[in-house]
């Protein structure tokens, strides 16, 4: 019964929470290999495994490359990362949300337990706005500002790490499209 407290208590943070792994988590985190089949995860209805994976390039001269999940309908792009825990997305992983055109695009972080980055994409692929978003977040407003076509998030601090800023452009695969 104490196990089942604990974990539920472990689940349920604060909005300002922010996990503290060990080193050797961390080290699984990004050693974790990419390719390796996503676990099942009860509170999703769209299971990782069964997503259109893409691979894009970026940072300041397209040399880093990421391993994409396309969420490319209404309700894809409604679920997004939301219930994904940090063993669940590596850091050469991220999640592309398209749409059919370009929008004010606005995000939050309802159910989602991982801090992330966003970055905002007009239709060519450049980005216009980057911030890095709090778990469970559902106060902030995290606005596109200017018209855009893509979201793209990834783990919080990657866009730093690889010096990915705003007016850089990233190279989507044509492959990416939104549906329905």
């Amino acid at each position: 019964m104490l196990t089942v407290i604990l974990i539920l208590a472990m689940r349920i943070s604060p909005v300002d929470a922010t996990p503290v792994l060990t080193a050797n988590q961390i080290s699984q985190s990004q050693d974790k290999d990419q390719d390796q089949e996503p676990r099942f995860n009860v509170r999703r209805t769209h299971q990782l495994k069964d997503l259109q994976k893409e691979e894009i390039k970026l940072g300041p001269k397209l040399e880093h490359k990421l391993k994409i999940w396309v969420m490319d309908t209404e309700l894809k792009r409604q679920e997004g990362m939301m219930f994904l825990e940090l063993q669940d997305v590596s850091e050469k992983q991220g999640m592309i949300f398209v749409f059919r055109r370009e929008y004010p695009l606005s995000f939050w972080m309802m159910n989602t337990l991982i801090a992330l980055d966003i970055a905002y994409l007009d239709e060519d692929g450049v980005i216009v706005k980057i911030y890095t978003m709090k778990p469970l977040d559902t106060v902030t407003d995290y606005g596109s500002g200017k018209y855009a076509k893509y979201a793209l998030e990834v783990r919080a601090g990657l866009f730093k790490k690889l010096k990915v800023e705003v007016g850089q452009k990233i190279e989507i695969p044509d492959t990416v499209k939104a549906k329905g």
